[in-house]
């Protein structure tokens, strides 16, 4: 029997071993077969399959794009109307970098595309529960296969629904599961000696989605009453319930130990003697459900009208 030389058997194990791993390896993916078509992102999801977070952040579907070459995206812009054209850097095997943010490539064909969009921290990948799923069809697929719209395909599903209806229950249930309303408990006045105004958030223009996400997720009112007993100014978060009951849930800004039960007995009235007799008050609603949300109010009084 012919003896193996042990260089000669550790040769072919390091063979064997690249031949398996150059096997299981998956190719890098390639934008290169599917340039100028114009696809449209269907459905944005979180690991959970959820488009919705147990804090009420709901995520959208809204891309459309199209590759111009193994390098380069364009993608639409809502706010300047136009494709904008970005650079796609490629980091190893599937990790992607455009649009100012890190993606793993699962899937490229003439039909889909499918996104995970992950963050990175210097040179750390974090990968976990709140990593988002993107899913995208080719405008004709849509159009010409499943002979559907992108507007019934970017609809929340049941999962969706079933999931809101669960938390619309829970925080009727307990006021501390109140989460934040897709469409903001809105507030209509009975009296001319009252109004509100909702406060939209500014800044940065770039980060525009920012702002429109904090628009829902935490609601900011001023109400001004005329005629009130004096002149006061209380800001305070409140929990507006799945039938338009407020309740004072604490102060917006700290106050000293001593005064605390003083002025939250002076919010409480302020709620049941103004809010509670001269609005109207819709409670906020995720995908048709109405449910506890909590809202901060700036509320002002003055004994003369502004």
């Amino acid at each position: 029997m012919k003896t193996i030389f042990p260089g000669l058997l550790l040769l072919l194990c390091c063979s064997s071993c690249y031949y398996i791993a150059s096997v299981n390896k998956e190719p890098v993916p390639s934008f290169e077969n599917v340039k100028q078509i114009r696809y449209s992102e269907v459905r944005r999801e979180f690991t959970s399959g959820l488009s919705v977070d147990r804090n009420g952040f709901q995520l959208e579907p809204e891309w459309q794009i199209y590759f111009t070459g193994d390098d380069s995206v364009k993608i639409f812009s809502s706010e300047k109307q136009k494709f904008m054209p970005y650079r796609i850097f490629h980091s190893h095997d599937d990790l992607f970098q455009f649009a100012r943010k890190w993606y793993r490539v699962k899937h490229v064909s003439r039909d889909s595309i499918v996104l995970k969009a992950i963050e990175v921290y210097g040179r750390e990948i974090s990968e976990g529960a709140s990593d988002v799923y993107m899913t995208l069809y080719a405008d004709d697929y849509i159009r010409n296969k499943i002979k559907t719209t992108v507007e019934l395909l970017r609809r929340p599903d049941s999962m969706d629904s079933l999931y809101v209806k669960y938390r619309a229950i829970q925080a009727g249930t307990h006021p501390d599961s109140a989460f934040s309303a897709r469409n903001p408990a809105s507030f209509i006045s009975k009296s001319s000696i009252i109004r509100t105004v909702k406060i939209e958030p500014h800044g940065d223009p770039n980060l525009g989605e920012i702002d429109r996400f904090e628009s829902y997720l935490n609601p900011e009112y001023k109400i001004y009453i005329d005629k009130a007993y004096r002149d006061f100014t209380y800001s305070f978060y409140a929990i507006v319930d799945h039938r338009g009951k407020i309740t004072f849930k604490r102060f917006n800004a700290r106050h000293m130990p001593e005064f605390i039960e003083t002025k939250t007995r002076v919010a409480k009235g302020i709620i049941d003697v103004y809010l509670k007799n001269l609005l109207y008050v819709k409670p906020g609603s995720t995908l048709g459900y109405p449910h506890s949300s909590v809202v901060l109010l700036h509320v002002i009084g003055r004994t003369n009208k502004l």
